[in-house]
């Protein structure tokens, strides 16, 4: 059984989100690109208001988001396992996009003490309210309309990647690849907290390891005064 509410959780992110994606890419293709703190606070802020949104349905909809049982041990070793592979694949990437000097890189790259500090926060949010969102709420609910686990995650995977759409198509495809990743990991565990924990400490690397990156090879990209993107992402 779903609730209203979570028939507009199901839209807003299975349709919605996505489609503002895209509109946001081709709006960053042709226009400047916001400076970082500002880009940093609308992902914080809208984030957050999704992750609440979807607390909320959760409740409506009887769904059991946040457990208090601790994972498994072996929830807790492939989230290590995940990050072990994970990481240096991803430093391929990201030196790759440094090395190409990259325009979206900058985006993902805190450059002072002051961007740091706003790169964790954004990495927290979008750790837990990202999992929250899509491996939580939205998986359940495409469950029980489709009576299919296996259905729904792949569904809520072509969602999540495309909701990505900023970050360009080749990563689209990279990070529904990931979000199949968290889909075993939420399963393996019963709750989401590994994957929350792994997602939250792969994007504090990666936009750590942009920033070193960025100094190391000689790419530090000047501000462009452009309008903050309308979707929130990350760089996962």
């Amino acid at each position: 059984m779903i609730a209203p509410a979570g028939y507009i959780h199901l839209f807003v992110f299975g349709i919605l989100i996505p489609i503002s994606a895209i509109r946001s890419k081709k709006l960053i293709e042709s226009h400047p690109l916001p400076p970082r703190r500002k880009y940093f606070i609308s992902v914080l802020l809208q984030t957050a208001s999704f992750a609440l949104f979807s607390i909320v349905v959760a409740r409506l909809n009887w769904i059991e988001v946040l457990p208090r049982r601790m994972p498994p041990a072996r929830a807790i070793l492939a989230g290590c396992a995940f990050l072990a592979i994970a990481v240096p694949y991803g430093w391929t990437r990201w030196r790759k996009a440094v090395k190409d000097r990259k325009r979206i890189v900058a985006l993902f790259m805190p450059t002072n003490a002051s961007e740091n500090a706003f790169w964790i926060g954004t990495a927290a949010i979008a750790g837990f309210g990202e999992e929250l969102t899509w491996r939580g709420v939205q998986t359940v609910l495409l469950t029980r309309l489709t009576g299919s686990f296996i259905a729904a995650a792949a569904i809520c995977i072509v969602m999540f990647a495309i909701s990505h759409a900023l970050q360009g198509w080749k990563s689209v495809a990279v990070i529904a690849i990931f979000a199949a990743a968290f889909h075993v990991l939420v399963w393996l565990t019963g709750s989401l907290y590994v994957a929350m924990a792994v997602h939250f400490l792969y994007d504090l690397i990666a936009g750590f390891a942009y920033g070193h990156l960025g100094r190391r090879l000689g790419y530090v990209p000047q501000e462009e005064p452009g309008p903050a993107p309308l979707p929130a992402t990350d760089s996962v």
